[in-house]
């Protein structure tokens, strides 16, 4: 019998599909009020089609996925294209911030947990985090012309960090927030599903890294590293072979339920190129004469 055979699926679909659902919605509420607060009013429902197309190109990489951010950002706010490259930036920077926050609050509460053994790199993003902060909040207008920073801070295509205010940063970091916690209990009902007996605080502690390491470019879809971090971070509790068995499931069901997305909402990216395409042969052509 193979390790996932005696998987309840009812269990597993509900779990899955509830915790990208909770990922999908409260992302594109995160970037609507991102863009709105830096460029111009976005609402959820318009950012929707850039969503589904983001998530379809995560399968890829997602600093690909990144890019269709950047062409709304051009395409529908008239965004420079490093302005808006530098705006997902800033809520980069903040959600590096929240993860190593959450990392130290799960070392705290539970101390035997995986986690505890990126303690010092999670405090040193913290603090690092605290310090550019600092310099966008308090100091970095003070600095002397000429000064290198001073000459950082009034980059144009910095305007998210110069006009982030402590109220936007604690309604970015709440958004995500609520978002992590979602896919912490998603990834709790997914471990019930596979009659795996993760206790739920143990898999809230190392959900952060898990959301980390998803989240990174250096494998597709989370491909791999996703498996990893299953195998290792939760050994105690499972099987090599039923955690190996779960986290196959999980980027399964994650690469089926974003290709019909793509297909689905494509469509408005693909008019989004064609209208940046037209506006550069345009420039070009002006720029001829």
């Amino acid at each position: 019998m193979g390790a996932g055979s005696h998987a309840t699926l009812w269990i597993f679909v509900i779990a899955s599909f509830g915790g990208f659902l909770c990922w999908f919605i409260g992302e594109t509420v995160l970037y609507s009020r991102l863009f709105s607060y830096f460029h111009s009013p976005t609402g959820a429902l318009e950012l929707f089609p850039t969503m589904a197309a983001v998530y379809f190109l995560q399968i890829v990489n997602s600093y690909v996925a990144s890019g269709a951010f950047v062409l709304f950002l051009h395409a529908r706010k008239r965004v420079p294209w490093i302005m808006g490259g530098c705006t997902l930036l800033f809520q980069g920077y903040v959600d590096a911030m929240l993860l190593a926050a959450l990392s130290l609050l799960a070392v705290a509460l539970v101390p035997t947990s995986p986690i505890r053994l990126g303690l010092n790199y999670a405090a040193a993003v913290l603090g690092a985090g605290g310090l550019i902060a600092s310099f966008w909040l308090l100091w970095g207008a003070r600095l002397r012309t000429g000064n290198w920073l001073r000459w950082l801070y009034e980059r144009p295509s910095m305007a998210s960090f110069r006009m982030a205010r402590p109220s936007h940063y604690i309604k970015l970091l709440g958004i995500r927030s609520l978002i992590v916690l979602a896919a912490g209990f998603a990834l709790y009902g997914q471990f019930v599903s596979f009659h795996i007996g993760v206790p739920l605080m143990q898999t809230l502690a190392l959900t952060p890294l898990i959301v980390a390491i998803g989240s990174s470019p250096i494998s597709p879809g989370g491909i791999g590293t996703t498996q990893l971090v299953f195998t290792l971070g939760f050994a105690r509790f499972a099987s090599k072979d039923n955690l190996f068995a779960l986290s196959l499931a999980v980027s399964a069901f994650n690469l089926l339920v974003r290709v019909p997305m793509g297909l689905a909402m494509g469509a408005p990216l693909v008019e989004e190129a064609v209208e940046v395409e037209s506006e550069l042969v345009t420039k070009r052509k002006v720029g001829q004469l």
